[in-house]
């Protein structure tokens, strides 16, 4: 007699809550990103194809038609177009499924399987890029749940190979799949959502419409060689490649702020505290000409805004002898430059060459234009649409361009004439934020349901 009442209730909240065991909406994410993350796409070899097909089934359950593209055995790029009237071009949402390797041992948990610990979710790919990926997901299925009229098609890509170099993923299907450069505007990784470190607010929303460019910069020498213990009277290679590297490693380029960089200071200077806000307030009074002093202080306090205004160069490889007993005939080191989207490499490569001193040293650099355009920073449709929805999601946080220091494959979108954006749907920490690449990749728990609405509303914003 008791069972009666109760599958009366059953029947009447519907199917998926008396037959259904998936989780109430605010535990979808979770569920979903717990098995992206099982899925090991360690980049080698990838795997993508392993969560190219965890994201079609929750795609499929909602109705949503995906296409699996495997330009090689395993290497799954997958492609879905959720149509609309066609009034506006598409908006491309993307992310890579691909992760850097893991080594368990360095971990403190699997890097496989979620897990919380402390109010923070472990897992490889947490970050960079599942929880994109996730949360892109269930955008779609609760854009198709709703129904109505969109003004845009959306394209949504879940690629491969992004952490190697696209050549299974973005570049391929740029090639292959035109339709990709249909979108007028494409939502990507590479913004920054930045949490205190009391994670009691969100300071700031920072949507990304640059990056730098890399070039590797290959300084080598040559001489005879010969027995350690008749060392020749001048310097052989090896010393005076390390000369070299030392004094490269000392160059500091001049201070250029970009345009996306420029709103960033100006936007962040008036409410930073301390001796990081005090230097932004005196870089934001001349942003045509930084002081130096004031850069260089940001640099100390938060490298990686440092880092994006001016061109950097880091010597990252050094390579030379064979025994202990042998001085080297050879000797060769790379330095890594991060070039502004609007530099002059043929000027990079003169001051490297100055600053190294030595004829005798080769210094060889692409010095092609760099070709990074910068996306638009003035009032768009994105910028509009992600600050509607991050007044919803995190009321206080202003939301600024900014330049990434670090690549992402919307270079290549940019290239083919997409204003592509990045955004970090979750908020972190400077402490989380480092994780990304690192053993013990997390986001806080509190941040995942608001990461979860800021893609859900930006899109709907962006297709309204």
């Amino acid at each position: 007699m008791r069972l009666l009442p109760l599958l009366a209730v059953l029947f009447a909240l519907g199917p998926s809550h008396a037959a259904s065991s998936r989780p109430a909406p605010k535990d979808e994410l979770r569920t979903l990103l717990a098995e992206l993350v099982a899925a090991d796409t360690s980049n080698p070899p990838g795997n993508e194809t392993a969560a190219a097909r965890v994201a079609a089934k929750w795609l499929r359950e909602a109705g949503i038609e995906s296409e699996l593209i495997e330009p090689s055995p395993g290497r799954g790029n997958l492609l879905v177009r959720l149509k609309g009237n066609g009034k506006g071009r598409p908006v491309l949402v993307l992310a890579h499924l691909d992760t850097v390797p893991a080594v368990k041992a360095e971990w403190a948990t699997d890097p496989w399987t979620l897990t919380e610990k402390d109010g923070l979710l472990y897992g490889r790919g947490v970050q960079d890029n599942k929880g994109m990926a996730a949360a892109s997901i269930l955008a779609l299925r609760r854009l198709k749940q709703e129904g109505g009229t969109r003004s845009r098609d959306i394209l949504l890509y879940l690629g491969a190979d992004e952490e190697v170099g696209s050549g299974q993923g973005l570049d391929w299907m740029m090639e292959h799949r035109p339709e990709l450069k249909e979108a007028e505007l494409a939502l990507n990784e590479g913004g920054l959502t930045e949490l205190s470190p009391d994670r009691d607010e969100v300071r700031f929303v920072a949507l990304q419409a640059a990056e730098r460019v890399s070039r590797n910069v290959t300084l080598k020498a040559t001489g005879p060689g010969g027995h350690s213990s008749a060392p020749p009277v001048d310097a052989g290679p090896l010393v005076r490649v390390a000369a070299a590297v030392a004094r490269v490693g000392a160059l500091t380029f001049p201070a250029h702020l970009t345009p996306a960089a420029r709103l960033h200071v100006l936007g962040r200077a008036p409410s930073t505290p301390g001796e990081l806000g005090e230097a932004l307030r005196r870089i934001a009074a001349a942003p045509d000409a930084p002081p130096e002093d004031a850069v260089a202080t940001v640099a100390r306090l938060e490298p990686a805004l440092g880092a994006v205004l001016r061109t950097t160069c880091v010597p990252t490889v050094f390579k030379a002898g064979t025994k202990s007993n042998v001085i080297p005939a050879t000797a060769e080191a790379t330095v890594n430059c991060r070039l502004l989207p609007d530099a002059d490499a043929k000027a990079v490569r003169e001051r490297i060459v100055a600053a190294v001193n030595d004829p005798d040293i080769q210094v060889e650099m692409d010095v092609s234009p760099p070709d990074s355009p910068m996306s638009p920073v003035g009032d768009n449709a994105m910028f509009r649409a992600v600050k509607a929805a991050a007044a919803k999601v995190w009321p206080k946080a202003p939301v600024l361009p900014r330049m990434s220091t670090g690549t992402t494959e919307s270079a290549t979108l940019r290239r083919a004439g997409i204003h592509a954006y990045g955004i970090d749907l979750f908020a972190l920490t400077p402490d989380d934020a480092r994780t990304a690449h690192a053993p013990n990749e997390r986001v806080p728990v509190a941040s995942l349901q608001p990461g979860a609405e800021f893609v859900y509303l930006t899109l709907k914003h962006l297709t309204r």
